[in-house]
């Protein structure tokens, strides 16, 4: 079945103003089923996230990582299915909190889908598993590593048994104060 999904030029691209690249050094991790309970309210004009509600009582929650992007790798490569083609949003974490609690909650990403929230240097922050949610795929600790700090490694991406995300991660404003979600 063919569908009439043409590219356009119905956005300018300012080459004057040019985004800086790089993420930010922390994550925010949302229960999937808290954001789908939620409101997420976008922008008319350019479709980016303007405010993310969530219902009384659910938060979301930050995990730090030390200075530097190449502690926090986030993509969403396409992955090609038959009849529905998606991407798979990934998200690779080091965290340098070794606390107890939370590697009990890092751990637990193995059965609880969430959306995870990476800011980036420019102001903006990105939005993945919106719709489909992530799991843990990978978690190391090595806690003797000197170049690692003692720090632990989470890999949490689009579960391969489930259908890819429709999107690739969206856009959040940076107008909107993302640590809003944490209390």
């Amino acid at each position: 079945m063919a569908t009439n999904v043409k590219i356009d030029r119905g956005v300018a691209f300012d080459g004057a103003a040019i985004v800086q690249g790089g993420i930010g050094t922390f994550v925010i991790l949302i229960n999937h089923e808290d954001l789908t309970d939620g409101v997420i309210t976008t922008d008319g004009v350019s479709n980016e996230i303007e405010t993310i509600t969530l219902e009384n009582g659910t938060v979301g929650y930050k995990f730090e990582s030390s200075k530097g992007s190449a502690n926090i790798i986030a993509s969403s490569p396409l992955r090609v299915v038959s009849a529905i083609d998606g991407f798979d949003h990934t998200v690779d974490a080091r965290i340098v909190d070794m606390t107890q609690l939370t590697i009990d909650n890092a751990k637990r990403l193995r059965f609880q889908k969430v959306a995870v929230i990476v800011p980036l240097v420019c102001g903006k922050s990105m939005l993945y598993g919106r719709r489909v949610g992530m799991r843990m795929s990978d978690f190391q600790m090595m806690p003797g590593d000197a170049d690692t700090g003692g720090s632990f490694q989470v890999v949490i991406k689009t579960p391969e048994n489930d259908p890819p995300e429709i999107d690739p991660p969206h856009l959040i404003e940076s107008t909107f104060d993302i640590e809003t979600l944490l209390t």
